[in-house]
This record gives C-alpha cells, structure tokens and sequence, in this order.
C-alpha cells in the first residue's frame, strides 16, 4: 500500500511540473513572447551591442537564432555579425519554441557578461543535444555574454 502510494505522489508530482509551463506555440513572424519587446529606438544589433559594452543597461537587441533548448525551449543562442550571446528569461517566465532556430528576433532586456560553471555549461550543452564527446571537451569556468530578455518577438 505504502509503495502505490508512493508511485501517486510522485505521478502527481511530475505531472504538476509538467503542467506548471506550458509549451510555447510554434514561432510565427510577429509572434511575441513574455513581456513584449519595447522600441524606444532602433534596435541594436546584437555585435553593436557587445562592442559597445551596453552591459547591464536595459536595451532591444536584434539578431538570428542559431541554438534553442531542446529540452523546453529556456533558453537560445542569438548571433549577429560574428558575435553571440545566450538569451536566457526573466524569472524564467516564458520559454521559446524550438522552431526558432535560424529565424530573426528582437528582444528587450540587459546584456551582461557571466561565468558559467563547468557544471552547468555542461548542462547546457546536454540540453543543447551535444554528444557525450562534445560534453566531455567542456573543462573549467566558461565566460559568455548573457541576455536577460523580458521579452523576444519573432520577425
């Protein structure tokens, strides 16, 4: 009894977690996702951006999708003239889908630069769908230019 029990809880436990995000619809140009994006002024491209340091400075970035979190779309990797930044989401708010790959954005947000631990650049490329061999290349601190966006439309 003990152990039905136990397999209800945890059956009712995941299902609850699955339920708590609910899949992002299919990319579609004009779509929009978590807050909206605000344009006050013409969007910085994303290399503009980095190379002007606009670093925790609220900002719209424009760029291409080159990577989405295969596991629930939480976060993407945007270029733009050569340089790339992951775009992660405030407060883990929204998530993207995984069709965006090779579609233009614009999104509103801040810039940063990170350390990301061993541990969880390896994370990310698991969610990424890197082989074990890829993963395994993956040694020490990483340093990576951060976007927070509080929101992304597709254009």
């Amino acid at each position: 009894m003990k152990k039905l029990l136990l397999v209800i809880i945890t059956l009712a436990s995941s299902l609850m977690c699955a339920a708590q995000q609910p899949k992002p619809a299919p990319a579609k140009k004009g779509q929009e996702y978590g807050a909206g994006v605000i344009l006050r002024d013409k969007p910085w491209p994303l290399s503009n951006a980095i190379v002007a340091k606009k670093f925790s400075e609220n900002i719209t970035i424009v760029g291409k999708v080159k990577e989405v979190c295969s596991v629930k779309g939480c976060w993407m990797i945007v270029q733009q003239g050569g340089r790339k930044a992951r775009v992660t989401f405030k407060d883990y708010g929204f998530f993207m889908p995984r069709n965006l790959v090779g579609k233009s954005i614009v999104a509103t947000g801040v810039l940063s630069v990170e350390t990301v631990s061993e541990a969880d650049a390896r994370h990310y490329a698991e969610d990424a769908g890197k082989s074990k061999k890829q993963i395994a290349k993956i040694i020490g601190d990483q340093h990576e230019i951060n976007f927070e966006a509080t929101g992304v439309k597709v254009l």
